[in-house]
């Protein structure tokens, strides 16, 4: 057996935690047995014959009592890390994200501990776990916060943290708007919304200057959560594009039926009028199969040359644009690997003492057919 491992026979042997019976009488015998070496050193081996056995042992047990109270230095230390979700009811890219920051996590030995709200974007339900984890907090070394409603749940963070005193890593969103207001003891890791946005924009400009397409019509389908992605979507067109048209409905709350009701409504409305539709941006990929659904149970000449573009970059949108038969023709990706490497990256540095940028932000990549 090499010195290493039989190091960690030793260590698990005198682990406390896990063989406490085991411990006790190997801390008690070993007790004893150095009190009757140091009382023959001191008074004579004839002085310890007439000392009754069972006053060793007993005087043992009391030397020992002090080393079972006290934590050994190989006592095992907290393994566990904590993930608040924004939202996870028909949210497959986070339950994608979710999956690889728990392959990422149990690489390094680290136990998932997920806090799911009770209602999808919402302050007072992140709140409620935030306030469970500070009851159990001596299990956790850290954790991860997709924050919602941030306006509101601001306050909440701050005092979290501060109480807390382990790494926090935000993802998804920023909760805060500048670098100086992050609590000492976090670090945003992430996209920018407004990043996506641009992307996407500028992907539907290039889009109809190749078809010469005049007085473009887009709809944009969002939610109220992430605002910055429909509003710097926009604003690339309108930049762009003198002669562009562009309806926002920020009421669907990136749900796949939510988005199919809104595309029909919409070319409904445009058939009266007689009018186009152009593009669809969805400010994520669930929205986006809703709009084709949409468009598929339609036939119109106001869809006769609509296309699509999502965000996330989900499997299920990937395969359904690498058909080349789908409106659904690109999606802005964020990719769900990359970031949960990286959150976990930060969320162990920050854990091992090692410094952690403030702000990591990663740039997302469009993926359309080739």
């Amino acid at each position: 057996m090499c010195p290493s491992t039989r190091e960690a026979v030793t260590v698990k042997t005198l682990d406390r935690d896990r063989t406490p019976v085991r411990f006790t009488v190997l801390t008690s015998v070993t007790g004893g047995l150095v009190l009757a070496g140091i009382l023959a050193l001191l008074r004579g081996d004839a002085l310890i014959a007439k000392v009754p056995a069972w006053t060793v042992l007993a005087a043992g047990s009391l030397a020992a009592i002090p080393l079972m109270l006290r934590r050994a230095p190989w006592t095992r230390r907290p393994r566990q890390a904590f993930l608040v979700t924004s939202a996870f009811s028909q949210k497959y890219w986070v339950a994608g994200f979710v999956q690889r920051v728990h392959v990422a996590l149990d690489r390094s030995g680290i136990d998932l501990v997920l806090k799911v709200p009770d209602r999808d974007y919402d302050a007072a339900a992140q709140a409620h776990h935030l306030r469970r984890i500070l009851a159990a907090r001596r299990g956790y070394l850290g954790g991860i916060i997709v924050a919602t409603e941030v306006h509101r749940l601001r306050p909440d963070l701050v005092e979290f943290c501060s109480e807390l005193a382990l790494p926090v890593v935000f993802t998804d969103i920023e909760p805060f708007d500048d670098e100086t207001d992050y609590p000492a003891n976090t670090t945003f890791v992430g996209y920018l919304s407004r990043d996506l946005g641009n992307l996407a924009g500028r992907w539907l400009v290039t889009h109809f200057r190749q078809r010469n397409t005049r007085r473009p019509h887009v709809l944009i389908v969002a939610s109220q959560q992430h605002p910055a992605r429909q509003d710097h979507c926009a604003s690339v067109l309108r930049t762009e594009l003198t002669d562009v048209s562009i309806t926002i409905d920020d009421s669907c709350a990136f749900q796949r039926p939510r988005a199919y009701d809104a595309v029909q409504s919409h070319i409904r409305l445009l058939a009266a009028k007689q009018g186009h539709l152009d593009a669809v941006f969805c400010t994520n990929d669930e929205m986006a199969l809703g709009a084709v659904d949409a468009l598929r149970a339609t036939t119109s000449p106001v869809t006769a040359d609509t296309v699509v573009i999502g965000v996330d970059g989900t499997t299920e949108a990937r395969t359904l644009i690498d058909t080349g038969t789908s409106p659904l023709r690109a999606t802005v990706v964020q990719d769900s690997h990359s970031l949960a490497e990286s959150v976990v990256h930060a969320l162990e540095s920050m854990h091992e003492r090692r410094k952690a940028t403030k702000r990591t932000v990663l740039t997302p990549e469009i993926y359309e057919i080739k």
